[in-house]
């Protein structure tokens, strides 16, 4: 764990930016970590690791609500693909709309209807992938978006390590491996053996 000379003041610490459902733990694993790895000298580097960590979560976030986004159009989208599959030759969309719907519905929780709904999908020679595409397809327009700013907050990362880079020397590519590690999900086991059972905070 970071010691407490590494860190900054908490009074020149911006509060952490977590949402409701984000856990403080993890983001001071991440702070930590940073901490650990690049160990600042003195009070500018500090505020510049504090707020790369800010960035680093950011990335984490964006990234998880481009998932989450995905995820959330599943529903509508397998009723689009369905109602696609149903009908057959001379009939509407709206003669087969209900059953697509219904078969939608409870794709989530009965396993004999995800099976039927596989079974369609095998005579058109297609699997779930075709409704991940749709679901991916319906979400463009807001995926750009969170995108665009996924990009932002990369470039003002990287503009934080380069100037603590320009600080401290040739320091910036290691510097960038770590955060990106970090964005990956392969945070540095900064706990001790007796630290290890703590659990993130609800």
């Amino acid at each position: 764990m970071a010691t407490n000379s590494a860190r900054t003041p908490l009074a020149l610490l911006p509060k952490s930016p977590l949402l409701t459902t984000e856990s403080e733990y993890e983001f001071d694993r991440i702070r930590d970590a940073l901490n650990e790895e690049i160990k600042p000298r003195g009070i500018i580097e500090q505020i510049y690791v504090g707020d790369i960590a800010h960035l680093v979560w950011e990335v984490v976030r964006l990234r998880r609500c481009k998932a989450s986004i995905i995820n959330a159009a599943f529903r509508t989208a397998l009723q689009t693909v369905l109602r696609q599959l149903l009908r057959k030759p001379g009939q509407s969309e709206y003669d087969v709309k209900e059953r697509a719907d219904r078969l939608a519905r409870k794709w989530f929780s009965e396993p004999d209807i995800k099976s039927k709904v596989a079974g369609l999908l095998r005579e058109f020679e297609l699997d779930e992938t075709a409704i991940e595409a749709e679901a991916i397809k319906t979400s463009a327009a807001v995926l750009e978006r969170i995108d665009r700013l996924l990009a932002s907050a990369e470039v003002r990362r990287d503009k934080a390590l380069l100037c603590i880079a320009q600080i401290r020397g040739n320091l910036g590519d290691r510097l960038r491996e770590t955060s990106d590690r970090v964005i990956d999900g392969k945070v540095l086991q900064l706990e001790s053996g007796d630290n290890e059972e703590q659990k993130p905070a609800a």
